[in-house]
């Protein structure tokens, strides 16, 4: 297929999607980028899927004006919120389904990505990961975690993902998930060839380097017997689960470690024997709550530590206002906005009062710890991962 076959297939999909958008605007008061724009609407859920579907109809190839769509385009969080609210109080029109679509016209176009994302997509490419590090260099800092390797007797394959295998301050997280199951007497182990499971990249519009990756992976699945795994990240869960092909996962369970930990507590196989005495509040990632419906267990979890008095955000669950680090955007800043959308997630935390806020994604935890440095609130707000609350309670 031709290049510009591929953009009259994503016109007409683009078309096809949004011909069911009535312009009610009901989407516009639950999304987060609309919230940090003072307002526009052209920054804003249907304001977004607007400038795509009059960019496509009316055949738009000014540079200046595609440029201004690409960063209307690109700027979206994909958090999912848009879609939500247009179900229940409109026509359930697939917005992020067009925009994501937007985004691959756009590369097509060679329009897109932004530019600071680019190089991500290179390292993707030569490296296997978005961070610009050598495979050689991220199997080495994997090593030095002293973490379980795979083998055939191994129950569960740990996906630790990208950021948790490079990043010094996630890397705590899986250390003190790797102490849990030690704890609860669970076997499992880590693959240290896993490449990016390809999220990124398909959120950025660059599906071949989706299906790249992809195949790499579930090749490696294949390669080892893999039958469950359990990821790190809330993005790498919903990806395994609904963006790999169906046939090639049939038979391999994926879960998010908040599943596991709630599983292990309900079979008392994981009990806390210290308290906590600390005000915790739980921030839901977007790709746990809003698209995987899973809100309950990581609280249930955080229950059952003594001492610790669960709070709650104004907006929460598949409510809960997004951290701005999905859709690609960890890799890109845009001028349109007035303010960090963890900034306002932690000045909430801080004005009711909670001592720790506990979150359960790489990419939130570190937005969030971003927002307490640039919010001066480190002597009141520490910010954890749930395996790390977890962990301080054994």
């Amino acid at each position: 297929m031709t290049s510009t076959d591929v953009q009259t297939e994503l016109k007409d999909g683009i078309l096809g999607i949004l011909s069911y958008c009535i312009n009610c605007r009901f989407c516009l008061p639950s999304c987060p980028r609309f919230e940090i724009t003072s307002g526009e609407v052209s920054q804003g859920a249907s304001g977004v899927t607007r400038s795509l579907y009059y960019a496509v109809k009316w055949g738009e190839e000014d540079k200046q004006a595609l440029q201004e769509l690409r960063d209307i385009v690109f700027g979206c969080t994909t958090c999912k919120s848009c879609e939500i609210a247009c179900k229940s109080l409109s026509t359930g029109t697939k917005l992020l389904d067009a925009i994501e679509m937007g985004r691959e016209l756009l590369i097509e176009m060679q329009v897109g990505p932004m530019p600071e994302q680019k190089k991500v997509l290179d390292s993707l490419l030569k490296n296997g990961n978005p961070y610009m590090v050598t495979a050689r260099k991220r199997k080495e800092a994997v090593k030095a975690l002293g973490l379980k390797e795979y083998t055939d007797q191994t129950e569960i394959l740990l996906y630790l993902g990208c950021s948790t295998a490079v990043d010094e301050d996630v890397q705590n997280t899986v250390k003190a998930l790797a102490k849990i199951l030690d704890h609860a007497g669970v076997s499992y182990g880590i693959l240290l060839d896993e490449a990016c499971c390809g999220e990124p990249s398909l959120k950025m519009g660059e599906v071949g380097l989706f299906e790249m990756l992809s195949e790499k992976n579930i090749d490696l699945f294949k390669d080892n017997g893999v039958q469950s795994i359990v990821t790190l990240s809330p993005h790498c869960f919903e990806t395994f689960s609904s963006k790999y092909p169906e046939a090639d996962m049939q038979g391999i369970k994926v879960r998010h470690y908040t599943q596991l930990l709630y599983d292990l507590v309900q079979e008392k196989k994981l009990t806390f024997p210290n308290t906590v005495d600390k005000k915790v509040v739980y921030h839901d990632p977007c790709y746990l709550s809003k698209y995987q419906n899973v809100c309950e267990e990581p609280r249930e979890v955080i229950k059952s530590i003594g001492g610790v008095e669960l709070m709650e955000f104004k907006d929460n669950r598949a409510d809960s206002l997004c951290c701005g680090g999905g859709g690609g955007r960890m890799w890109a800043d845009f001028e349109a906005e007035t303010n960090r959308l963890a900034n306002i997630r932690v000045t909430e935390a801080v004005e009711k009062g909670a001592e720790v806020l506990v979150t359960a994604c790489p990419w939130c935890f570190i937005n969030m710890n971003d927002g307490v440095k640039v919010t001066n609130a480190a002597d009141k707000l520490e910010v954890l991962s749930l395996a790390e609350l977890c962990a301080m309670a054994l």
